[in-house]
């Protein structure tokens, strides 16, 4: 085995990812690039299609368009290959499935670079993780969010657990902020909120199992318990290439709970519209370390979670939320009953717990560092 490589002075790093739409793993890489040093990093980027819903002004010293709208096909990995040998990165950071081979295979191909990829979901589909297996002993860095990804990895894809780093997801404290009284009251008109307010937060998509969240108001309803002044809040861009907004319409239309229900889309400033909600619920079938929730709690906004998406223990039972165990309606509803008879200064208390939780453990320093030790080992580690 061959010494350590010499490192460069300044490192060339081109992330590789879909799109920088809006979503947790593309806002990672923005809080990320504005993180490095810029003295020792220099950073590019490559997307599958140009679409940038962050409205961050990033300082990639370059961003190329690869043109292939729906994610990385067999006719992207030349593209990509000549650019790693027109730009000789030193990393290529890949994020998500298809661009972790692709991005893997490229670098082998180009004879240029080291790779390191990033896994950001639990409950990987069995392509992937056939494709992991493949090609894992291409990549010189594996970097994943959550233990429990890791832990996944290890016992569905035979991966070792120590050549896996994980690196929690950093929150920007000072964006994602409680708002002030007067702030709060102007930004409730904005949204249109009179009642109580739950916001859910995430592109709408069967993952994201706001069908059962429908369902759930439906069961409250039932039950006598559905509070007249309560409405629901989705927040985030539709999946075109799936039915399932289709699916959500029809759902509210069958329980006639459209009067309950608004669609804000996609919403740039998401901070505000946290911090003007009453609570943020992610009713997820499977995530990592879901942004969002930690985006919320940033804000001071109490946070109900699935269990499945509270597996790195983000919110405690009373403490900074309600953890409502399974993804299924009559969970949901309960969770959403046990919220709903909570007191104002019980929500208050609730709020502050989660920010100083997000404080202690998720800042984005905390995440630039780890990340940029992972780089600096790739980079001095044997040939």
């Amino acid at each position: 085995m061959l010494g350590p490589r010499p490192v460069p002075d300044r490192v060339r790093v081109l992330f590789f990812i879909s799109s920088l739409e809006q979503g947790g793993a593309e806002r990672q890489v923005a809080e990320l690039v504005r993180g490095l040093d810029l003295a020792r990093y220099e950073p590019h980027v490559a997307v599958c299609n140009e679409t940038d819903q962050l409205g961050y002004a990033l300082p990639f010293a370059s961003r190329t368009a690869l043109d292939a709208p729906s994610g990385p096909t067999p006719r992207t990995l030349p593209r990509l290959v000549a650019l790693i040998r027109r730009l000789r990165p030193d990393l290529l950071h890949s994020y998500l499935g298809h661009q972790n081979i692709y991005g893997r295979l490229a670098v082998r191909l180009a004879g240029v670079g080291r790779a390191i990829g990033s896994v950001r979901c639990t409950q990987l589909p069995a392509q992937y993780i056939r494709h992991e297996r493949l090609t894992h002993r291409l990549t010189h860095g594996l970097i994943v969010n959550s233990v429990a990804i890791r832990d996944e990895l290890v016992r569905r894809a035979g991966l070792h657990a120590a050549r896996i780093d994980v690196v929690e997801n950093g929150v920007d404290a000072a964006r994602f902020r409680p708002l002030s009284a007067e702030e709060r009251e102007s930004e409730r008109r904005r949204f249109g909120m009179s009642g109580t307010t739950v916001l859910v937060a995430g592109r709408i998509c069967a993952q994201k199992n706001q069908i059962s969240v429908v369902r759930a108001l439906a069961r409250l309803r039932a039950e006598g318990s559905l509070p007249p002044d309560l409405e629901v809040v989705f927040a985030g861009r539709q999946e075109d290439s799936t039915r399932y907004g289709g699916l959500l319409q029809a759902a509210l239309g069958v329980y006639r709970l459209r009067p309950r229900v608004r669609f804000l889309g996609v919403v740039r400033d998401v901070e505000r519209l946290m911090g003007a909600a009453d609570a943020m619920l992610l009713p997820s079938h499977y995530e990592g370390l879901p942004n969002v929730v930690l985006e919320a709690m940033g804000c001071g906004c109490p946070a109900i979670v699935s269990g499945p998406a509270n597996a790195d223990a983000l919110v405690r039972e009373g403490r900074e939320g309600v953890a409502i165990g399974d993804p299924t309606p009559a969970a949901i509803a309960a969770g959403l009953g046990r919220f709903l008879r909570t007191s104002a200064a019980e929500r208050e208390a609730m709020g502050r717990a989660g920010r100083q939780h997000v404080i202690e453990r998720f800042s984005v320093g905390r995440m630039v560092s780890r990340t940029a030790e992972v780089y600096e080992r790739v980079l001095r580690s044997p040939r």
